[in-house]
């Protein structure tokens, strides 16, 4: 008898603990949870593409951006000059610029997407997918 009355006390007080663990649980107070913001939610910056129409020079690297978003780009460290260089064209969505090179041997185009991180007047920088950063100074 007395060890159905030990086994019943013992059954009591882990039953009693249990509940005590569930109204612990339900009434804690809750952890600050962030809320998750999908990643086009930090893209909504638009850089005026009036600002990226002229030309560009990082070193020995030029690039050429027209008003009807053509552009051609050239390195003088290659002795290729402004009439010799590369076409493009381009487009801007939002933080992304993307140059559409036209190649020479086959008129295939072969697209090179970049994130801008800055555009003023003078200053124009962006980084390709793998952080490779290109920054170039205005000077015409």
């Amino acid at each position: 008898m007395k060890k159905k009355a030990l086994l019943v006390i013992i059954l009591v007080i882990i039953s009693l603990c249990a509940l005590a663990f569930v109204v612990w649980t339900i009434t804690k107070p809750k952890e600050y949870e962030p809320e998750y913001l999908e990643p086009e939610v930090f893209e909504d910056e638009v850089y005026d593409t009036d600002m990226i129409i002229g030309l560009w020079q990082n070193g020995t690297v030029f690039y050429r951006y027209n008003d009807d978003f053509t552009g051609i780009t050239w390195d003088t460290a290659d002795d290729v000059t402004e009439l010799e260089g590369s076409k493009f064209t381009w487009e801007v969505n939002k933080k992304r610029i993307i140059h559409f090179h036209q190649m020479e041997i086959n008129d295939a185009i072969i697209p090179k997407a970049y994130t801008i991180t800055k555009l003023d007047f003078s200053n124009f920088e962006y980084k390709d997918d793998y952080k490779v950063e290109h920054l170039f100074t205005k000077i015409e």
